[in-house]
Order: structure tokens, then sequence, then C-alpha cells
């Protein structure tokens, strides 16, 4: 029987055990690639019932004049943080400012902002434009507009409702709305979040009042 040289023998183990290190690392590559993707998966689906988030198609220069294109892009990580915090309204500060502009005469354009910030991160801010008439102080509704500060997600109205309260002289304000994120991963996808918006509206001094929920 002819006996193996010590040199070959070790040869062949050092290529085995590399052969073996590739493997393990070829797995670990694999687990890793496949937990990234089911934690996409995972924050994904967490959004859908959580936020009642879906994808959206969009188009630059659609009918929606919806400006998504320039929104800076997040993660779904991230989008689901920023939801968290605007749901929480933790550190919440409210603030309302009133600017007028002079039409006919007798006739005044008012604009009533009113603004929350939540925990000094984000700020939304619905906006209701209303027509005065001197003659006998009649009050009209012309529109309402909803807006944010940040580059990371829009605030877009769907609808909107302002109703008499009765006998105190406020308004009932009631809004359908959504936030549309920019989110990345496998490519770029929109994300449409719904959010409810209520409110009150005093023509005493032109106060606007609202909370929203998701």
């Amino acid at each position: 029987m002819n006996e193996v040289p010590s040199n070959t023998v070790l040869k062949m183990k050092f290529k085995n055990l590399a052969c073996a290190v590739l493997v393990v690392l070829g797995m670990a590559s694999c687990t890793a690639e496949s937990d990234a993707i089911v934690n996409e998966v995972e924050t994904s689906v967490s959004l859908e019932k959580t936020f009642n988030a879906r994808s959206v198609d969009y188009q630059k220069g659609s009918k929606s004049n919806l400006d998504l294109d320039n929104l800076v892009p997040v993660t779904t990580d991230e989008a689901t943080a920023i939801l968290n915090v605007l749901r929480n309204h933790k550190n919440l500060t409210e603030s309302n400012s009133v600017t007028t502009t002079e039409g006919e005469p007798g006739q005044t354009f008012l604009t009533i902002s009113a603004e929350q910030c939540v925990n000094n991160l984000h700020t939304l801010e619905l906006q209701l434009q209303m027509i005065s008439y001197a003659d006998d102080n009649s009050l009209f509704y012309k529109d309402c507009k909803a807006s944010t500060k940040s580059s990371n997600y829009l605030w877009h109205l769907t609808g909107f409702g302002l109703t008499s309260n009765g006998t105190d002289g406020t308004f009932k304000i009631e809004c359908t709305s959504n936030l549309y994120f920019k989110v990345m991963g496998e490519g770029i996808k929109y994300l449409q979040v719904p959010v409810k918006v209520n409110g009150i509206y005093n023509p005493q001094g032109h106060v606007v009042n609202f909370t929203y929920s998701f």
C-alpha cells in the first residue's frame, strides 16, 4: 500500500476547510438577505393592518395634482416611525393665525390657519378660507387645504364638510384625507395612508381647532 505524503494530506484538509467556509458564508448571506425581505414584508403588512396603508400608482402630471415625485424617499421602517409619532400626539403644540384680503367693497377674504406640531418634529396645517360680507355680516365657505412642513410626506384633503353646530354659533369640520409617502425598497413605490379629521370653527375670533385619527 502506497503512503500519501503528509504535505498532500495537509493540502487536502485545507481545501476541504476552505470549501466548508465558503458554504457557511453562502448560507449566512442567503439567510441575511432572506431576513431583510421578511422584515420588509412584515413592516408593509404592519402598515396595512395598523394604518390601513396601501400602495398607489402615481404618474407625474396626473389629474390628481399631487406632487409626490419631489418627496424625500423613506424606508417602510421610517414611514412607520413617523406615523407612530403622529398617532401618539405627544408634546402637541397648537397655533392659529388669520390673514385678510380685501375684495370688492364690503367683501373680505379670510384665511384661517390652524397648525399642530407633534413632538417638535411634525407640523400639520389646516387652512380654512372664508368670505365675509359687511353689509349683512354673512360668512361663506370658500375652500380648505391641508399641508405639512415635512419633505418626507404629503397631506392632501379628499373631502370636506362644514356644518352648523346649532345655537352656539360654531361650525363642525369633518374631512377625509390621505398622507402620502415615497417608499424605498425593491424600487420606488408610493404609500397612501387615510386620515380622518374632525374640528371646530368659531367665527368669533376666527379660531380653528382640529384633531385627526388613522
